[in-house]
């Protein structure tokens, strides 16, 4: 008999346009191919027909529970004031536990998956109304994002984002004391945990990559020189990283290489990042179907962010697409990826210049790195070697294990 398992997401899991999506909707792909699964998932968005649809052939059950607008900040700043996280008040919702409580009632699960902190309550004992394999897929330590951007941001941000990595902290803490386990998306992620959290429940599970769609492509023209950075961009860490690139970087390169561009590529621009599009040699694309043609048309991707959390999607993806690949050390953190062979690496403006010029001026290392990028993420990074550990979820746990073979004899 197949196992049941209840997955809870914070974000609906599909398109996988960015990279949380991008996990939770690869690890619910493999949990579906092995047992049944209840998805609930809260939705910032409306879904789609297409998107209910295609989610309907993955689950057993499926919820997707409206969850935006203004509502949400209110309650996120209730629960600060009352002595709790931003985080924890910003993902409540009635209705949600209410689907949970009738779902159990007409039967439960062998083990409960939630992806971040946020929604890790929906699989306690109290909403469940049972005890079962409790596990929370943390992606990235959270709490200390939040510190990071305490140190970036200017007062009063910088306080409240201080006091929400601390409370934060506790909640990961406690959720090391409840759960099973705790998963983050690399080695270094894990090491940060047990820095303030010494536990055994902590494990990295890494991202991996479609390679089959993102793959090695046409070589840009030969009058090309230009780079690209793709992500979603009202995302704090990002849009601090294009606005850095471009003030402190991209006017030099251009001093250098008067006909370059640079692309930002992604949903959702911020004002500030619409505002970039006025500096000459800079283009702002907004939302885009397919970011393959334009990684493909670019001398190299670039990824100067300052704030970063785990494994980055857009630099495994770049890498896969066969791209020269310049990034910050921060993204580079959760990889294994070796700087000069597989990508290049910078981090003061003055890196930044001579690594973005010395691609463009040589055509012969942009196809070494390309090649030598796209080759180590098809060793490295595939999704089924890389969410194996999550047949562990799925397997009966060793107390159970004893207590059938006890009724047997």
């Amino acid at each position: 008999m197949p196992r049941r398992v209840l997955y809870v997401t914070h974000r609906v899991p599909w398109p996988p346009d960015r990279g949380d999506r991008i996990r939770t909707w690869n690890i619910l792909k493999f949990l579906a191919a092995r047992a049944e699964v209840d998805l609930l998932c809260l939705a910032d968005e409306p879904a789609s027909p297409e998107c209910l649809s295609v989610l309907k052939r993955m689950t057993n059950r499926l919820a997707v529970v409206p969850h935006q607008g203004f509502h949400r900040y209110c309650s996120g700043l209730l629960s600060m004031i009352c002595g709790g996280t931003i985080t924890e008040g910003m993902f409540e919702c009635r209705k949600a536990v209410d689907i949970l409580k009738t779902w159990s009632a007409s039967g439960g699960w062998d083990a409960a998956l939630a992806s971040s902190s946020g929604v890790a309550e929906y699989t306690s004992p109290e909403i469940l109304g049972t005890r079962v394999r409790r596990w929370i897929d943390l992606i990235d330590v959270d709490s200390q994002k939040w510190h990071d951007y305490s140190r970036s941001a200017a007062w009063p941000k910088s306080w409240i984002y201080w006091l929400e990595g601390r409370r934060l902290r506790n909640v990961e803490k406690r959720l090391a004391q409840d759960c099973e386990r705790l998963l983050v998306v690399s080695e270094a992620e894990s090491r940060l945990f047990r820095q303030f959290c010494p536990t055994d429940h902590i494990k990295a599970v890494g991202n991996g990559v479609d390679t089959e769609y993102f793959s090695p492509g046409p070589p840009p023209a030969q009058s090309e020189k230009s780079c690209v950075f793709v992500g979603v961009m009202n995302y704090l860490p990002n849009v601090d990283a294009v606005s850095w690139f471009a003030k402190e970087v991209w006017p030099q390169v251009r001093q250098r290489h008067p006909e370059a561009i640079f692309r930002i590529v992604g949903k959702a621009p911020s004002l500030e990042v619409r505002r970039l599009a006025s500096i000459e040699g800079i283009e702002v694309t907004g939302p885009v179907p397919d970011v393959r043609p334009w990684l493909y048309r670019a001398s190299c991707a670039v990824t100067p962010l300052r704030i970063a959390r785990g494994i980055q999607n857009k630099v495994l993806e770049a890498m896969a697409c066969g791209r020269p690949v310049i990034s910050s050390s921060a993204p580079l953190a959760g990889l294994s990826a070796e700087p000069g062979l597989h990508l290049l690496q910078a981090d003061t403006p003055a890196e930044w210049v001579a690594a973005v010029c010395r691609v463009f001026e040589d055509r012969g290392l942009q196809q070494e790195l390309g090649l030598a990028a796209s080759a180590w993420v098809r060793m490295h990074h595939c999704w089924d070697a890389c969410l194996e550990p999550f047949s562990d979820l799925l397997s009966a746990p060793v107390s159970q294990m004893i207590s059938e073979t006890e009724i047997t004899a």
